[in-house]
């Protein structure tokens, strides 16, 4: 799933994407509210929908919109702060809006992630404490599917601006890193062997070809190559066939961004240093220096191999 930095946002700059999906689901119709106290809402809508919750059975009534803005990128609908802070102070709001007669259907986005659930466990609390019935969380991947489905709206809510240079899944990276992590006795134990690159067929050749310079080369040599025994042992071990499956298809999808955004970077090897780094932003559980470690060695473990990068 492509990625969109929507962390980077700001609390109002947040609103007006939500303000924009809403006009796709809901219609034209939809009002934002400018700073200030919203009494529970940042937009409202009252009509029939366009195509929510469905194409088929759209909902009619009074909306009320509200967008909850998280700068965490690994914040979730399970956190404390949202279960109980945040829905204990919106709740209440919710609550008069309803008895007031000015809301039949609640909307609430944030960019938290949406674990299994929490959809279901927040339409029951809704429920209970304000006694309405129709009650909807949009999470992360709601968002983003809506920004897949309509082009439109990123460059509407400015999300160009933030875009990264390249578009690939950092989960999937995440989850390779992860997992040699989790093994990284036996990784550590295979990466005290010495491995002789000095030989490789092509690696010379291939740097030239690619632009790297001398100290670049002689980086991957000295501080990456000794632990490639360690990774591809790791890869060829039957038990990981699904991660090599997924190493291989992360390999195709880099391979082929770096191929199209190749005007984005000075040089390969500044490419190379690069794409660790915009997988960190995407990924926070990859921050830790020994995951960073692992992370580059796996670009270049790709590189060497001839995953990425021109051959000649």
């Amino acid at each position: 799933m492509r990625r969109f930095p929507i962390h980077d946002l700001k609390a109002d700059e947040f609103e007006d994407l939500v303000l924009a999906i809403c006009r796709e689901l809901l219609g034209s119709g939809v009002t934002g509210f400018g700073s200030g106290p919203d009494g529970g809402r940042d937009g409202f809508f009252e009509g029939t929908a366009n195509r929510f919750p469905s194409d088929s059975a759209p909902a009619s009534g009074k909306f009320v919109i509200q967008a909850k803005h998280a700068e965490s990128p690994v914040a979730s609908c399970s956190d404390y702060d949202f279960k109980k802070t945040l829905l204990n102070k919106e709740l209440p709001k919710v609550k008069r809006l309803f008895e007031d007669g000015k809301l039949t259907h609640y909307m609430l986005f944030t960019n938290r992630k949406k674990t299994a659930g929490a959809d279901d466990d927040f339409k029951a609390r809704v429920r209970e404490e304000t006694g309405l019935a129709n009650a909807w969380l949009l999470g992360l991947e709601d968002i983003s599917r809506e920004l897949r489905a309509h082009r439109n709206i990123i460059q509407t809510a400015r999300l160009d601006q933030f875009r990264m240079p390249l578009d690939f899944s950092p989960d999937d990276y995440r989850d390779i890193i992860e997992a040699l992590y989790a093994h990284r006795e036996a990784v550590e134990t295979a990466f005290s062997s010495e491995y002789d690159f000095k030989d490789y067929p092509g690696f010379e050749g291939k740097n030239s070809v690619n632009g790297l310079s001398m100290e670049y080369s002689a980086h991957i040599r000295d501080d990456s190559m000794p632990h490639f025994e360690a990774v591809e042992s790791f890869l060829k071990n039957p038990r990981n066939e699904k991660l090599k499956k997924q190493y291989h298809a992360v390999a195709g999808e880099l391979k082929g961004q770096l191929i199209v955004h190749a005007e984005d970077f000075n040089s390969f090897e500044y490419a190379l240093e690069s794409v660790p780094r915009l997988i960190q932003e995407h990924s926070a559980e990859l921050r830790a220096f020994e995951k960073r470690h692992l992370l580059k060695i796996m670009i270049h473990y790709m590189y060497v191999n001839c995953e990425i990068g021109k051959k000649s």
